[in-house]
């Protein structure tokens, strides 16, 4: 598999992952942290996160984003429309995926 391919592969994933994770009410809404883009990414990019964005993708008319640092910790955005930037997922140890096969469904098996 390509870098490329991989790269595709993980904004599909993050576009799922969006779909089920957006919001559709007001109250679900603000239980996302929130703040205006330029105070996230001031956040994200400063001395203590030092993360960087790798990956970006459109959902719902929203701007997905993927931020990861050197050591592998990251953060999952939604941008929405009007400037806001909401937090969605946070974790550690992100790291690439070798090009190795993926391993086969067994017959009959699910995936």
């Amino acid at each position: 598999m390509t870098r490329a391919l991989a790269i595709a592969m993980a904004i599909a994933a993050a576009t799922v992952l969006a779909a089920f994770l957006i919001p559709s009410s007001v109250v679900a809404q603000q239980r996302m942290p929130c703040a205006p883009r330029d105070v996230v990414v001031e956040s994200l990019s400063g001395p203590e996160h030092k993360e960087k964005v790798v990956l970006r993708g459109i959902a719902n008319g929203n701007m997905i984003e993927i931020w990861v640092n050197e050591a592998g910790s990251f953060t999952i955005i939604l941008n929405r429309p009007e400037g806001l930037s909401c937090m969605i997922g946070t974790g550690e140890a992100m790291h690439p995926i070798s090009e190795e096969p993926a391993p086969a469904v067994p017959p009959g098996g699910k995936s």
